[in-house]
């Protein structure tokens, strides 16, 4: 593309700029893995980094507190916890923190039998969270039921669930917390309230499960359910998808449960499959195209690597659909790049005859928004912050940046790299960016250069 301004030519020669299949290791979405931890046991941590995953951005670390049901937690358990924190921080993982008295799925013989103990425990915990709140992305849960996924627990009464939230919520302060339901979100909140208010958020680990996702959906309407009650598939899909726009949604996908919990209207429901999952013995009750709209719908953000293997390994055999690179690609690997975010620049051009312009094109291709704050930084001869930090774009859309060139009257006013004698000017334009607050780089899904930005062109200029 070139310009002509009273004799003298700009041009701006555009890159290439290919979607990438590649895995990104950005921060706050995507795989993670469990570690299991029994608070009051002193961690061998040598041997807990070669667990991790060089790939993850995200550890969930699950704290089994259940050994003081009956007692305070004494000083150098709760110091155990703050180191396990601060190994994730340390190797660069944010952690997804599930703190439960029971990792068995008896929770109703593991907890405490007094609310008051477990408001204590509580007590005891946030001041140690909260000293390592930049290592945690959100907490998980309020302590009680079944691996502490509030279900099968005497403390889950609406008045009782009210209590241990607050509580919870008070010792953690500003720290999100997500809870198994959106019922359950519906009964912490006064009716009609917009998801998005608090740091409240939602996890969901029975995804797919059945069609109502293991009980984490009802089968009525909501004017029928009324606001503390189970919405229909629908209507739920919809409510989630309000509250992940505030705070990272994620969980475990599940094979089908042997004896599903659908309805018996929905259990009439004739699902047709292609011949070729049939062979496979993949028989499913959802579609591939239904799987990636309602991840996209409920805005995913990251998932258990590990956990379902029969789901994971189903879609491993599968080949992706969607259109454009990723056709013919495996549907886990679809699936793992497309949790959270995911920026593609699609173009970049020079714009204008007077004031000239670069103008980026920037899609998110990924299943939800990016949450926190990050700075957008075009390299022109030296580094521009620019006003947009994309935190606000959705799935499925694709924002326009207008950058205007610096100029002085007919120079331009761009320094090359090196200087030069010559008349003509060359400079690499290029596109970074990273998360504010701790200046972690964020990648876009193209090629990148050595410092993990994009190339969008080179710029040639005579002054």
């Amino acid at each position: 593309m070139s310009f002509i301004r009273k004799k003298k030519q700009i041009r701006f020669e555009a890159a290439e700029l290919a979607e990438s299949t590649s895995y990104l290791h950005n921060p706050s979405c995507g795989w993670y893995r469990i570690h299991s931890f029994a608070i009051e046991e002193k961690q061998d941590f040598e041997e807990l980094y070669w667990c991790l995953c060089a790939q993850e951005s995200i550890a969930l670390a699950l704290v089994d507190i259940g050994a003081f049901r009956d007692d305070a937690m004494p000083e150098d358990a709760l110091d155990n916890l703050r180191q396990i924190l601060e190994f994730f921080g340390r190797n660069g993982k944010e952690v997804i923190l599930r703190v439960s008295y029971d990792r068995d799925g008896r929770g109703m013989e593991r907890e405490p039998d007094f609310l008051k103990t477990v408001i204590r425990h509580m007590q005891q915990l946030g001041p140690v969270i909260g000293n390592c709140k930049e290592h945690i992305l959100l907490v998980q849960g309020i302590l009680v039921g079944n691996w502490g996924e509030m279900h099968d627990s005497k403390f889950l009464s609406e008045g009782r669930m009210r209590q241990l939230f607050y509580a919870w919520q008070e010792s953690l302060g500003d720290i999100p917390i997500a809870v198994r339901t959106p019922q359950q979100w519906r009964i912490l909140h006064d009716d009609g309230v917009a998801p998005g208010r608090d740091k409240v958020g939602l996890f969901n680990d029975g995804m797919f499960g059945s069609l109502d996702h293991l009980g984490t959906y009802g089968w009525q309407k909501k004017e029928e359910a009324g606001w503390r009650g189970q919405w229909c598939r629908e209507e739920e899909i919809e409510f989630t998808g309000q509250v992940a726009a505030a705070v990272p949604y994620g969980g475990e996908a599940v094979g089908e449960a042997l004896e599903s919990s659908v309805s018996p209207q929905a259990s009439l429901e004739v699902r047709e499959f292609p011949s070729q999952e049939k062979a496979r013995g993949n028989v499913s009750q959802f579609s591939q195209s239904e799987i990636v709209e309602e991840m996209r719908s409920t805005g995913v953000s990251y998932l258990n690597s590990t956990h379902d293997a029969r789901r994971l390994q189903q879609w491993k055999e599968s080949l992706c659909q969607e259109p454009g690179v990723w056709n013919q690609k495996n549907m886990f690997d679809y699936i793992g790049c497309h949790l959270g975010y995911r920026f593609v620049v699609r173009k970049a051009e020079l714009t204008g005859k007077k004031d000239l312009a670069i103008k980026i094109y920037i899609e998110n291709t990924g299943f939800s928004t990016m949450k926190e704050p990050a700075e957008l930084v075009l390299f022109l001869g030296q580094c521009y912050t620019l006003p947009d930090d994309l935190c606000s774009l959705l799935p499925q859309e694709t924002r326009e940046i207008t950058v205007q060139l610096p100029q002085d009257g007919k120079r331009i006013m761009v320094k090359p790299p090196q200087e030069s004698k010559e008349a003509a000017c060359k400079c690499v334009v290029s596109l970074s960016m990273h998360r504010k607050r701790d200046k972690r780089p964020i990648l876009f899904a193209n090629g990148h250069l050595e410092d993990g930005g994009v190339k969008l062109g080179v710029l040639s200029w005579q002054n």
